[in-house]
């Protein structure tokens, strides 16, 4: 992971989107039962964490600090920003810490945040962050029980269409910040984003199985921030 970029290359997608379109029906309703089954299992377990009223995180509270990204490929700028303002309760500049990462080498416009550089803004902030992979969705409900923020790659496409995560070469490209998991239906539980990439981005929601297939286009990669 160390060596690859998160960006938002939205001309690289719309590629992608064509060949998608090519594909034959029949293997894309194919690839879509396969991912079913294997999500399956994970999403009746995880119901047992839920008692039918709980929500992990304050998304509430947390999505007032999203706004979308003033760059293409600024995504883990933004969400740094994000977590920055919600832990430190100040307002940061996204040009700023644009800025800042581009002066130290962490951030280049043109092919976004190396992921190994994600955090790093935080770290200069005084915050503490922890970089993990392979991280578990039950991990990533207790981070935002207690009070880290959750910052996590994805693959933008297979947010829209998880039945892109089936396309060669479909990778992370985007981070997004996970600001809550509501299981107030245990049938249907929905992870809760600030995501810096789409207009409607502040608070948007997902349905679990389209955020673990996004999600595993990282290997589960999670960066966790706290106050030290």
């Amino acid at each position: 992971m160390s060596l690859e970029i998160w960006d938002d290359d939205m001309a690289e997608a719309m590629e992608q989107a064509e060949g998608q379109q090519e594909l034959e029906e029949g293997v894309l309703m194919e690839n879509i039962g396969e991912m079913q089954q294997e999500l399956g299992g994970l999403m009746e377990s995880f119901k047992d964490f839920f008692e039918g009223d709980d929500i992990s995180g304050d998304p509430e509270k947390d999505m007032e600090n999203w706004h979308h990204q003033t760059e293409q490929n600024s995504c883990a700028v933004a969400c740094q920003e994000f977590v920055a303002e919600q832990l430190l309760d100040r307002e940061f500049s996204e040009q700023e810490l644009i800025q800042l990462a581009t002066e130290r080498g962490w951030y280049d416009p043109a092919t976004g945040t190396p992921v190994a550089d994600v955090g790093n803004i935080l770290e200069e902030l005084g915050l503490e962050v922890e970089r993990q992979n392979g991280v578990t969705l039950a991990e990533l409900a207790e981070m935002l029980d207690n009070g880290e923020k959750v910052i996590v790659g994805v693959n933008n496409m297979v947010l829209a269409n998880p039945a892109m995560a089936n396309l060669p070469g479909m990778s992370a490209n985007h981070a997004v910040q996970v600001i809550g998991i509501d299981g107030t239906d245990p049938d249907n539980i929905q992870i809760i984003l600030n995501d810096p990439g789409v207009e409607n981005g502040q608070g948007i929601r997902h349905d679990l199985s389209t955020f673990m297939t996004a999600w595993s286009t990282s290997g589960n990669y999670t960066v966790s921030a706290d106050k030290e």
